[in-house]
């Protein structure tokens, strides 16, 4: 049978096509990432779904529309992903705490991805090899790992497969001669509030069907080139306009046109913003090419002066050379400029140009922009390889492709063991980022909840020393002494983070509980008056 349908696969028979391309992904795609199944669930797990009360209980389920992805754990952040949360509540529904069951799920939609991308690819230019090495290489990338061994990221896949999912439908839509085409443009456009719903990153989805409207338009004149899918795509583009409206108004939960809450040369300038991505450039390339130092914390400076840091030339640089790419090889070589005008359009979200979003540069941000470069630049290799003679580009790229998924492959292996325990992780992490204040706390809480004290504290005092000024860590180290037994260390660290943050609640209850043993109950119930006070003031005023 196998026999069979690799024969009709290299005589380009469709069905064996689509039927090959989902076998050799779903197997890939599961025997790679099934490194990651037996890893825990820590970090931001526990504020997205293992302690979000709203994620366990149905009833909240209209809460997800109105309000932060996090409410449910009383935290506030700019977030509002109802579809994300529906998914979370699902899994936990299914799963509970058992961690396979969501690294599992994660892979599921990881691989779903790329056998949508493989579809894609496939009815929009008709090369099958081109389109199923691209979507091997977005299923295999270690780039790819933060997106899919970690839990929370699950609004990574989810998004993409819901803007994948409505690209098919509209390009269906688009070709079919029946007349009842009203069911595809109708999946093409739900695909856009549920892929929103995912992940803000969605936004973009429009601008996908566009580059997709360009390319199958070729042959028309510029203008109408560039300016008619617009008389098609403009129920999408309302949808954008009022998606932003909303945010800007009844779903902006702090400053969503400002998710680092504060002025600073960054927020205030386009200028420095744009500067700073040339930067974040040079280095999505260099991972793309060789993505050997995986990390989270990036620590990136913002560049405030073009002169100032040559890596901020090269990029304006590698840009510049992208815009002609695109230029140059849109009518000979549509496939290159496709997937380049796809990298950049993927980017373009987390770019900080438009918008100053929540970082500068996380390596997840790569998980829908990899695809485009990957298909630019196979599709690159194969017309260069026309040069060559055949027999020899036959041998030498197949060897050479099989080389390279197999080193992908193998350090997404070993990047997945980096993520099978918090300690593990963090400490990984720490390697590169020794200056993370949120990995040093992180890493404290992960030894206090294996029974580790004393490197818990250790931990604890590092990050105090990194900012003092935080009142997190007074908090955790008031915590590990309490359950000690030292409450006089305890008051004095707990009384330490509320004179930092006085609306930090978390602390009211538990140092109350240690003026009590400490035979302190006046000073107890004034706490725990204020902490009613300041939870009711919150209530009001989110």
């Amino acid at each position: 049978m196998l026999r069979d349908l690799a024969y009709h696969f290299r005589r380009g028979d469709p069905v064996a096509t689509v039927a090959v391309g989902l076998l050799i992904l779903v197997a890939v795609g599961f025997l790679v990432y099934a490194s990651s199944f037996g890893n825990r669930l820590f970090w931001d797990d526990d504020d997205f779904f293992l302690k979000n009360s709203y994620v366990h209980e149905w009833r909240y389920f209209p809460r997800y529309f109105s309000e932060n992805v996090i409410a449910g754990t009383g935290l506030n952040s700019n977030y509002w992903r109802p579809v994300l949360l529906t998914a979370f509540a699902l899994e936990w529904h299914l799963w509970d705490t058992w961690a396979p069951g969501w690294h599992v799920t994660n892979t599921f939609f990881h691989v779903a991805d790329a056998v949508l991308l493989f579809g894609l690819l496939l009815v929009l230019f008709r090369r099958r090899g081109l389109a199923l090495i691209t979507a091997l290489v977005f299923l295999v990338h270690p780039a790819q790992t933060e997106a899919v061994s970690y839990a929370n990221s699950l609004g990574d896949s989810l998004s993409v497969f819901f803007m994948l999912c409505g690209a098919l439908f509209y390009h269906q839509a688009r070709t079919d001669p029946k007349q009842n085409r009203w069911a595809f443009w109708a999946g093409a456009f739900l695909a856009y509030p549920l892929a929103l719903g995912s992940k803000e990153t969605a936004i973009i989805y429009p601008a996908l069907l566009w580059l997709m409207e360009l390319y199958m338009g070729r042959g028309r004149s510029w203008v109408r080139r560039f300016l008619e899918p617009v008389r098609r795509l403009w129920p999408w583009l309302l949808a954008a306009g009022g998606y932003i409206l909303l945010r800007a108004t009844a779903l902006n939960f702090q400053n969503t046109f400002n998710l680092y809450n504060a002025q600073n040369a960054f927020t205030q300038s386009v200028w420095v913003r744009l500067l700073t991505f040339c930067r974040s450039l040079v280095t999505y390339v260099t991972l793309i090419f060789w993505p050997a130092e995986l990390h989270m914390e990036r620590s990136q400076p913002f560049v405030t002066a073009l002169g100032s840091d040559p890596l901020t030339i090269l990029g304006i640089i590698l840009l510049v050379g992208l815009a002609v790419l695109i230029l140059f090889t849109y009518r000979r070589l549509p496939e290159i400029s496709f997937g380049a005008v796809w990298f950049l359009i993927g980017l373009a979200p987390t770019s900080n140009i438009a918008v100053p979003i929540n970082g500068v540069f996380y390596e997840h941000w790569l998980y829908l922009p990899l695809a485009g470069a990957s298909f630019a630049i196979f599709s690159g290799l194969t017309h260069l390889g026309k040069i060559i003679p055949p027999l020899w580009t036959r041998r030498i790229g197949a060897g050479a492709l099989a080389v390279i998924l197999v080193a992908l492959a193998t350090r997404t292996v070993l990047r997945n063991r980096e993520w099978r325990d918090p300690i593990t992780f963090y400490n990984q992490t720490l390697r590169y980022s020794p200056g993370s204040y949120r990995i040093w706390n992180n890493l404290g809480m992960a030894y206090a909840d294996s029974n580790q004290p004393t490197e818990a504290e250790r931990a604890y005092r590092q990050a105090i020393q990194l900012d003092p000024t935080v009142a997190v860590a007074f908090h955790n180290l008031g915590n590990l002494k309490r359950g000690a037994g030292d409450y006089p260390a305890a008051e004095e660290n707990y009384r330490h983070a509320l004179e930092l943050d006085p609306d930090f609640l978390f602390t009211y209850p538990q140092l109350a509980e240690v003026y009590y043993r400490e035979g302190k109950c006046a000073e107890a119930e004034a706490v725990l008056a204020n902490y009613a006070a300041r939870a009711a003031q919150k209530q009001q005023h989110p």
